[in-house]
């Protein structure tokens, strides 16, 4: 049994909880939206989110029960965000199944996804902390402003790392960052704790995503769940990318940037001279290098708290870098 999935197993009662939570807050909604909501939460999603808001927690010792509420909350913000990006994406396969645009149209969908926010932010009212409501609505506005400037430099082969690492700190490594203070602020620990564990969960989500964009160029279509190359054909420029793009000869260079200009014209010749120029570079193994280095980072955040049980932690951030969908 991989280490992660001891972690899983020892927090596996809470995730039952979350999961029929997950479901049972959807009803009495109507149909259409408990079907594609529950279509889309039931499509074998990994509740990273939610797994890592309950180990902070329980590191933190935290006693009670809102944790199981919150990782719902977690869950349902980032299903809204899969819903909106397919739409935007014009996504095909999502978790290895149709995505639900496909299913029941754009405008199902986007209605859905905001159904799934309004109830994510009613739920975080119910419970009554206005720190943690806060951590939630600036992670949620990152979100949408990463959205935002992705959408501005799409198909931009200029596009900086600097940018780059803007746009998945806001749009991902965010509400990953949110999950694990927020277990901090349950469990009423110190600032000083709590912006460690803060800095864990940042530092973990950026690496996470690296991963994400790493496997976009080297995993099978099987194991990832969605197209091989979506990123590139939807105009999204990558750690991957811009390691061999910065890395590559002048003629290299003029071929990358013509291919990416064509934009939404591309074909699997065009994926294909893209994908041999990245290993010819080394863009993805120089991006797993950083993915690293931010995995070194999240460790060295949690050595403020002396705590042996870090060890489940370290764990989830190792799983981050080695996850192969």
């Amino acid at each position: 049994m991989a280490v992660i999935d001891t972690v899983v197993e020892s927090v596996r009662e809470d995730l039952d909880r979350v999961e029929h939570s997950l479901f049972s807050s959807l009803n009495g909604h109507i149909d259409l939206i408990q079907n594609v909501s529950g279509y889309v939460l039931s499509s074998g999603g990994k509740r990273f989110r939610p797994l890592m808001l309950i180990l902070a927690a329980r590191f933190c010792n935290y006693r009670g029960d809102q944790h199981i509420p919150l990782a719902c909350i977690l869950e349902y913000i980032h299903t809204a965000t899969l819903l909106h990006d397919d739409v935007i994406d014009h996504a095909r396969i999502r978790r290895g199944n149709s995505s639900a645009n496909v299913l029941w149209g754009d405008h199902t969908t986007i209605l859905v996804g905001d159904f799934l926010l309004s109830k994510a932010f009613s739920l975080a009212i119910e419970l009554g902390n206005m720190q943690i409501l806060k951590v939630l609505s600036e992670a949620a506005t990152l979100m949408v402003e990463a959205e935002t400037i992705q959408e501005e430099r799409a198909y931009d082969p200029q596009l900086s790392e600097e940018e780059y690492f803007e746009i998945i700190t806001k749009k991902t490594a965010s509400l990953i960052a949110a999950a694990s203070r927020i277990g901090a602020i349950l469990a009423n620990v110190n600032s000083g704790k709590e912006r460690a564990l803060a800095e864990y969960g940042l530092n973990v989500g950026i690496a996470f995503q690296i991963m994400d964009d790493v496997l976009d160029y080297s995993a099978n279509e099987n194991d990832l769940g969605k197209a091989i190359g979506k990123d590139i054909q939807e105009g999204s420029i990558t750690l991957p990318f811009i390691e061999a793009f910065k890395r590559s000869s002048e003629q290299d260079r003029k071929i990358l940037g013509e291919i990416v200009r064509r934009g939404k014209e591309l074909e699997e010749k065009d994926l294909a001279v893209i994908f041999d120029l990245i290993n010819k570079y080394d863009g993805s193994r120089r991006a797993v290098d950083k993915a690293k280095s931010y995995i070194k980072r999240a460790a060295v955040s949690l050595k403020l708290f002396d705590n042996p049980a870090d060890k489940e932690l370290l764990a989830l951030a190792e799983y981050a870098l080695e996850r192969k969908s």
